[in-house]
């Protein structure tokens, strides 16, 4: 009777990765104009890890974070279409998960504020919409401030 349970569980969880994909998929296009390789296999491990059942769910997270390049905390090197998908990932999550209600500038200022540099140009470029005002002209001074000092050196 305990593993039917288990099963249960695991088959809602698996439903629940499914509809997160779906949603990503949607945003992806979306914003994208396109669905992308990376896209398609967006959290594709974690269906297959749900049906380990002698697998804890904290270890299934643990190892979908250590192995997925769209997940900030992993020693994974990155590209700007790793960071494009975590901006993606983050925008999706408020659509179908209830507990993370935050849209992707949100889930970057309270979460990672210290990736702003990496994260926020992104933002910028794929939801302008989600930063405020003044967030944007700071972004475009330090730019210009960048710009400055690089024709500078030379």
């Amino acid at each position: 009777m305990k593993l039917i349970g288990k099963i249960k569980k695991r088959y809602k969880r698996i439903v629940y990765t499914l509809r997160h994909k779906k949603a990503f998929l949607k945003i992806e296009r979306k914003l994208l104009g396109k669905n992308t390789f990376k896209g398609f296999f967006h959290d594709w491990d974690k269906p297959f890890l749900y049906c380990l059942f002698w697998v804890s769910n904290k270890k299934i997270q643990q190892i979908h974070h250590k192995i997925s390049r769209h997940h900030v905390y992993n020693h994974l090197s990155k590209t700007k279409a790793d960071f494009v998908e975590t901006v993606i990932d983050w925008e999706c999550a408020r659509f179908t998960k209830p507990d993370k209600q935050l849209n992707a500038y949100e889930t970057l200022m309270k979460f990672y504020p210290e990736y702003e540099s990496v994260y926020l140009p992104i933002i910028l470029e794929l939801l302008p919409h989600e930063v405020p005002t003044q967030k944007v002209i700071q972004h475009q001074v330090n730019k210009n401030q960048v710009q400055k000092i690089k024709q500078n050196q030379r």
